[in-house]
């Protein structure tokens, strides 16, 4: 049974210095948020801040710790599934494909039920979420998946949505339209029906990889997500939306309630994704109804336009969907990354096999719902996960009058401001191969392999400097 707790304690083995734990008393407004910034910054590979004296916006201490960055290194991820960093795309992809249906155990066997506070109960501010930005008007959920059923099939949809923490049981939502949530919800609504609806907090990175995933619909993301565990998803029936509603067992928190029809309330600014804030807006909410948790429950963030957002969930799971796209369009693609320096560009490598494989390749990612506004292909030699050998690479394999793709009045990503009109931008891509024999093309500079498997850099600078060098202090 795989949950975070076994995640820890697995990881904290072999890689204990990545596992931080702060004993020091620490803002939830800003401060911890201030002090996750500075060490994505310093260290090489962004460690899991646990902070175990988060200090509320009463002024209390949460008898509860705050997780931060857990997702935010795409090596610690890609162990998570036995994958590598240039693998991680590939082998994500191939287990979303082997779903498992979940498993339905007992209140008595599901670890989330250990403590259960119904009604007046309940005070969601009593738990350590983030005010992360300047502007951010309170505290919000940012690793809650917010999940629902769809009314016609019974299917069960997650999504990772955005919840202010407005009042001690009132959270404000920010439902993309056109997300699998949004469109629940507005079956929901044209039945002039509240929808029943949850967030999960805390489990398994594996299982927030599957659960985050861009499926079909209606397609279960809790038979996803077992599939990238490699074991079913424990569900346990909820405490007040029916014994049908289930939710995920070894979950750190789970909170139910009900989105009232028809009625909004405003929401944000909030600072998201793309690095800006996110103008206000009314928003449907959550009256909730019941808590339930474990006894010391981990709560987990994620930081927005940080890594934890960008390097982490939000670009494992377009980057699965976008490879699988893209194989199917192009089957000369080889691999992709979505880049933590831009969330909405694409680096592309592909072994051409015709002239016309890049353009096929933008034109399938440009194509696809995943919000990627720029797109750049290369060829097999490239490593696409080495922004200067990407940036020499566009620069010297490319002329932008022959291989420029522009694609005008396109759906855009929601946050870009760039945009002339909501929703609506251009989208485009760049070839960056090399042309196909027999015209020729220049060969790279490079040293006999013989000569660079014979130099070890310890050799040559001193271990406690090459340390500084290679952690940015």
């Amino acid at each position: 049974m795989k949950d975070l707790r076994t995640f820890f304690a697995d990881y904290s083995r072999l890689f204990p210095e990545e596992i931080v734990s702060i004993d020091r008393a620490v803002d939830a407004k800003w401060h911890a948020s201030a002090v996750a910034t500075k060490a994505e910054r310093a260290c090489k590979t962004s460690p899991v801040l646990i902070f175990n004296q988060l200090r509320l916006l009463n002024g209390a201490i949460s008898a509860y710790p705050a997780v931060v960055n857990l997702l935010s290194s795409r090596r610690r991820l890609a162990w998570t599934i036995e994958s590598t960093v240039e693998r991680f795309a590939i082998d994500l992809s191939s287990r979303i494909r082997q779903k498992k249906k979940p498993l339905v155990v007992s209140k008595s066997e599901a670890p989330v039920k250990e403590v259960v506070k119904k009604g007046p109960e309940v005070n969601l501010l009593d738990y350590p979420a983030l005010v992360q930005h300047a502007w951010d008007p309170g505290q919000y959920i940012t690793a809650g998946f917010l999940t629902c059923y769809d009314p016609d099939t019974g299917i069960d949809n997650c999504a990772l949505q955005r919840g202010w923490i407005k009042k001690e049981r009132e959270i404000r939502i920010h439902i993309g339209h056109h997300s699998h949530n949004g469109m629940i919800f507005s079956k929901h609504e044209r039945a002039k029906k509240g929808m029943k609806a949850i967030y999960w907090i805390g489990h398994h990175p594996a299982a927030y990889l599957g659960a985050e995933v861009k499926l079909g619909f209606p397609e279960s993301h809790y038979e996803s997500a077992g599939g990238v565990l490699g074991e079913p998803l424990r569900l346990v029936p909820s405490e007040t939306l029916g014994d049908d509603f289930l939710v995920p067992a070894d979950a750190e928190v789970v909170i139910e309630g009900i989105i009232p029809n028809g009625q909004r309330r405003p929401e944000a600014p909030f600072g998201e994704h793309l690095g800006y804030f996110g103008g206000q807006t009314l928003s449907p909410y959550m009256d909730v109804t019941c808590i339930t948790h474990r006894k010391k429950p981990y709560w987990l963030t994620i930081l927005c336009s940080h890594l934890d957002e960008k390097e982490g969930i939000g670009g494992a799971r377009r980057e699965a969907t976008l490879y699988e796209i893209l194989r199917k369009a192009v089957p000369g693609v080889t691999n992709v990354y979505r880049p933590a320096s831009c969330p909405i560009h694409l680096y592309i490598q592909m072994k051409k096999r015709k002239e016309s494989d890049p353009r096929q390749a933008i034109l399938a990612a440009i194509s696809a719902p995943e919000g990627i506004k720029h797109v750049f292909v290369f060829d097999e030699d490239i490593n696409i996960f080495d922004e200067p050998e990407v940036l020499w690479a566009i620069g010297t394999r490319s002329q932008w009058d022959k291989d420029l793709v522009v694609v005008p009045n396109c759906n855009a990503a929601g946050l870009d401001p760039s945009c002339e009109r909501d929703g609506m931008g251009t989208r485009a891509g760049i070839d960056c191969t090399k042309p196909l024999p027999p015209e020729v093309f220049e060969q790279r500079t490079f040293i006999p392999d013989e000569i660079m498997n014979q130099v070890l850099i310890e050799d040559y600078i001193p271990q406690e400097t090459l340390a500084k060098l290679t952690h940015g202090v």
